[in-house]
């Protein structure tokens, strides 16, 4: 098995290495005239580097993350982490992040919505006391995506249903876990109601047809992680079971995809989906098991058992890629692979 302290400091090279690196930057964003022609640090002080502006979110997140662990506690580079964090972080610059969102209200919906809420999450939980300082001015950034969602959902004709970063259960879980965190009741209710009208009547996700060449999440197992919140006990034993039925550890969905271009940034989205898809299996695995042992279903339990022999495998790319020297995965892919491996370690 994978152990943590093996990559908390690679990890952390890699997130200060990201996010002190200003270019090459892709924006991804609507110029309205010649005034939105700027340097990306005009428009967003916090974020303008990693490659885009979700990637430095959760870069950000990654390095508060492993700050709180038993091996960065006395690290040398924990000092540098703390500095470039709360100069990042700061209130005004946060401010300047939330206020660029509500200008432009479906820019980064919802993939970089959710990992904006994970940061201010991971503030709050920090065991460093000048991170956690950081967490009452970060909120403007959490309130902002908070209201955008409430605000959004009404009008949400239909989920995306597509392993990229506008699929609508993943960033939906991220929002509801930090929203129940940061007591937005109205939000977790919104996303609540939301889930149940698009997914509650789905059953047999086809796993067979899932993959494309630059997926790097599972529309099915975010779809599962998502509904694992907000479904009953009761209702969860049902629909998990069903929707999940076409998925054996045997598929080609819990395999590894090879990279045969890491060079190519769509392709190498096929990393981070082995970390994506192994973090989803440890979540709904104990759940799918325990639904086995009450009503007796051997066959569930040996899927679920088989379903947790897949991770290693599949999670195998990502980590080597995650260090690597390519930036087009090492941008963004350990951010993946340090959530997989902290379910894997727990």
């Amino acid at each position: 098995m994978p152990q943590l302290d093996d990559f908390v400091r690679p990890f952390a090279q890699v997130a200060l290495a990201n996010i002190t690196r200003d270019y090459p930057y892709a924006a991804h964003h609507v110029a309205r005239s010649a005034d939105d022609i700027v340097e990306p640090r005009e428009k967003n002080p916090a974020f303008a580097n990693s490659f885009d502006w979700h990637s430095s979110v959760h870069m950000h997140f990654l390095l508060v993350s492993l700050l709180s662990t038993e091996t960065a506690q006395t690290a040398p580079w924990r000092d540098e982490a703390v500095d470039t964090l709360t100069a990042h972080l700061s209130p005004e610059k946060l401010t300047a992040e939330a206020a660029f969102l509500r200008e432009n209200p479906t820019w980064e919906r919802p993939y970089g919505w959710a990992w904006g809420v994970e940061l201010v999450r991971a503030l709050h939980a920090s065991s460093e006391p000048r991170l956690r300082d950081l967490a009452p001015g970060a909120e403007v950034l959490a309130d902002t995506v908070f209201d955008l969602t409430v605000a959004w959902l009404p009008k949400m004709a239909a989920p995306v249903r597509h392993g990229l970063h506008s699929n609508t259960a993943f960033g939906l879980r991220r929002i509801l876990l930090s929203a129940r965190d940061l007591e937005r009741h109205d939000v977790v209710d919104a996303i609540a109601s939301s889930a149940r009208h698009c997914f509650s009547d789905d059953h047999a996700w086809n796993f067979h047809q899932e993959r494309s060449g630059q997926d790097f999440l599972s529309p099915g197992l975010c779809e599962a992680d998502l509904m694992a919140e907000v479904l009953t006990e009761d209702e969860l034993v049902v629909w998990l079971p069903d929707f999940l039925s076409e998925l054996t550890p045997e598929s080609p969905a819990l395999k590894p995809v090879e990279v045969l271009d890491p060079t190519d940034g769509y392709q190498s989205h096929l990393y981070g989906l082995g970390l994506s898809v192994a973090a989803s299996l440890m979540r709904l695995a104990p759940t799918l098991l325990s639904t086995a042992e009450h009503s007796g279903n051997h066959e569930l339990a040996d899927h679920a058992r088989g379903f947790l022999t897949t991770v290693d495998h599949l999670m195998a790319p990502g980590l080597e890629a995650a260090v690597s020297d390519e930036y087009m995965a090492s941008h963004w892919v350990a951010t993946f692979a340090w959530e997989a491996l902290v379910l894997r370690n727990h």
